[in-house]
């Protein structure tokens, strides 16, 4: 069994580093990014925002490189996301669960004052900043990184085209489940995937060749809960 990664590798070597320790040994393992992160810059002034949302980690740290100033209070997607903004010097860190859903049904709990402006990806999901305006929280949404596509590499496709091989792919999201099924073409391996959503499983269950195994749900929508899924994948199968 290896273990196939597309994420950015820096995340990738990171996942497979808590995965290696949840399990008690390491995998054999293939990082294959299909996303590359480019920072955009800031193109707003965020003075006049009361508060900021961060759906990621790399928007953290797009936002941090464009922006000196620390003092808003911030709203995090999840607990990785909250330890990015901590680090990069943010005091006042409100945590949700995990996805889009928790974040804006804990914002409209909170009722905070508004304008909030939202530090997002080019391509993002669960339209943060739609909703909370529409539930009576002024909200903005600024594009501060871009997800560049990028190809499949040689071994990853060697890997999928070997029918030999069993393969655990751990789907992060909508838009990596739809790369991977656009790019790996005919896929001969035997695969186990396993999205952190529902939404990564739908696109991957649409998207991927005929006869792919439909994906499995990790329980949260985070690294541990995939690390969860996953082990117990590999333990179970």
């Amino acid at each position: 069994m290896k273990l196939l990664l597309t994420r950015p590798r820096a995340q990738s070597e990171r996942f497979v580093r808590d995965f290696a320790a949840a399990l008690g040994r390491e995998l054999p393992v293939v990082i294959a990014p299909l996303i590359e992160i480019v920072p955009r810059g800031l193109a707003v002034d965020p003075g006049t925002a009361a508060g900021l949302i961060f759906t990621s980690e790399n928007g953290v740290a797009a936002f941090a490189a464009a922006e000196a100033r620390r003092h808003w209070p911030v709203w995090c997607v999840g607990e990785r996301t909250a330890d990015a903004a901590r680090a990069a010097g943010f005091s006042q860190v409100s945590v949700a669960g995990g996805d889009a859903e928790s974040l804006v049904a804990g914002i409209l709990a909170a009722r905070p004052a508004g304008p909030l402006l939202h530090l997002r990806g080019a391509h993002a999901a669960g339209d943060v900043s739609g909703r909370l305006t529409a539930g009576g929280i002024p909200t903005t949404a600024a594009v501060v990184y871009d997800q560049v596509a990028q190809p499949l590499s040689a071994e990853a496709r060697a890997l999928l085209a070997d029918p030999a091989a069993e393969v655990l792919v751990p789907l992060f999201s909508p838009r990596s489940a739809a790369l991977l099924a656009e790019a790996a073409g005919t896929v001969r391996a035997r695969l186990h995937p396993v999205a952190i959503s529902a939404a990564a499983a739908a696109v991957w269950d649409d998207c991927a060749a005929a006869g792919a195994r439909p994906a499995r749900v990790a329980a949260a929508a985070d690294a541990p809960a995939m690390i969860a899924a996953l082990t117990d994948l590999l333990r179970n199968r």
